[in-house]
């Protein structure tokens, strides 16, 4: 995470110390596949380890890699540099979300391979044999590969010991789909055609996770419930295999009765939903599919059922009215969501948003277009709408997390 630029999206509540360690699940994915062809793999996890630059690349170094495999975001693109550069490794490989925006600017910096467009699993271990160059574009299909084994790193070191928001007993996360159709404006999922998991193969990896002292299982879906049926079917093999597990996922604020209900019965304990704003002018403005009535009715089905929310909410949307403020805690209680979670509008690189503000002049040039060619050190992007105004809005989120952390308290 050294150098990471600097992003006022999440407060730092949120995250106080490094309470919850997501597993590389891109990069497991990628060695377990390489497994078939008899290849000696080492996945390396430096952000949930705490390493900088310096530590990586010795750790790296002392392997004395055939292959360099590196997953990257943008925010870690100065990382990123630095690792490509100092590494001494012959074959340097690049993927991840960054890539497919940022490959001929990754090339240039010293990889060998950039992959591109999607899951790189078959891509990834036909490089390998041949030392591919350039740009890769991907077309893997998620059901033709081995689910990721979470055995080449140490799981104890992933199940939670302490808590934030809400308690879940060792804790793990999968895929049962990747992709989303929608097109917020403010989110940088790249991946807009869903590929969905055979529901067997779900229920066997969640298996898997059992049987490696999970206990709790989340499904990081880009967006899990926008197919019911797939859910339904992940469901029907759950009772198939007498799959009793607590589980919970990621997705939208729309949701049937009849499978709110399943859910309840089947053990689903939280939905972590992208709910963002609970006015249609700002709903608008956001480019979300729902509506306020929409997000009322889905509130209401889940705490018939009893199955806790999760919710993201975006905070300073230009259109935002005081009033808006001044009313917003009380809809929050109103629809009982148990875990309101409250983020501040950042324009992320290659999202519609940040290119909005480029486009309407409000920011004077390319900013990012600049950084990802030579990214500094903890860049910070001007505030589009000024200094007065974004303290104006970190005053108010920060004020929104101590009344609600007061309220959980008592």
């Amino acid at each position: 995470m050294e150098g990471e630029y600097v992003n006022w999206t999440t407060p730092k509540f949120f995250f106080p110390t490094r309470i919850n360690r997501y597993m590389p699940l891109g990069v497991l994915s990628l060695a377990s596949n390489l497994l078939d062809d008899n290849h000696d793999v080492l996945v390396l996890d430096p952000p949930s380890e705490g390493w900088d630059i310096n530590e990586t690349v010795k750790k790296i170094e002392e392997e004395k890699p055939d292959v360099l495999g590196i997953s990257s975001v943008s925010r870690r693109v100065y990382s990123l540099n630095k690792i490509l550069e100092k590494t001494t490794t012959k074959y340097k490989t690049v993927g991840g979300p960054h890539a497919t925006h940022h490959a001929q600017e990754i090339l240039d910096r010293g990889a060998d391979a950039v992959f591109v467009g999607g899951i790189a699993d078959d891509e990834f271990k036909n490089a390998v044999k041949t030392n591919q160059k350039g740009i890769v574009d991907c077309n893997t299909k998620m059901d033709d590969i081995n689910f990721p084994k979470r055995d080449f790193l140490k799981i104890q070191k992933y199940f939670p010991k302490d808590f934030a928001l809400f308690k879940a007993q060792n804790r793990l996360p999968m895929f049962s789909s990747v992709g989303c159709p929608r097109k917020c404006i403010f989110c940088n999922v790249q991946g807009k055609k869903v590929q969905r998991k055979d529901p067997k193969i779900v229920v066997e990896e969640m298996k898997y996770l059992i049987s490696i002292g999970c206990k709790s299982i989340h499904l990081l879906d880009d967006n899990f419930n926008e197919d019911e049926s797939h859910i339904h079917r992940i469901i029907d093999e759950m009772i198939k295999n007498k799959l009793s597990v607590e589980w919970s996922g990621r997705g939208e604020p729309t949701i049937s009765e009849e499978l709110a209900k399943r859910l309840s019965e089947n053990n689903f304990k939280r939905m972590h939903c992208g709910i963002e704003a609970l006015d249609d002018d700002i709903l608008k403005f956001f480019r979300k599919r729902v509506r306020t009535k929409d997000i009322y009715k889905f509130c209401k089905t889940m705490n018939k059922y009893k199955i806790d929310i999760l919710g993201y909410f975006v905070l300073g949307a230009p259109n935002e009215t005081e009033e808006y403020r001044k009313q917003f805690p009380h809809k929050v209680r109103e629809l009982n969501i148990k875990h309101p979670f409250f983020n501040i509008l950042f324009p992320e690189p290659d999202t519609e948003y940040y290119y909005s503000l480029v486009r309407d002049g409000i920011y004077e040039k390319d900013y990012w277009a600049e950084y990802m060619k030579n990214p500094t050190p903890y860049y910070e992007i001007p505030y589009p709408y000024g200094k007065e105004k974004k303290q104006e809005i970190i005053r108010y989120v920060n004020g929104l997390i101590e009344e609600f952390k007061v309220e959980d308290i008592h």
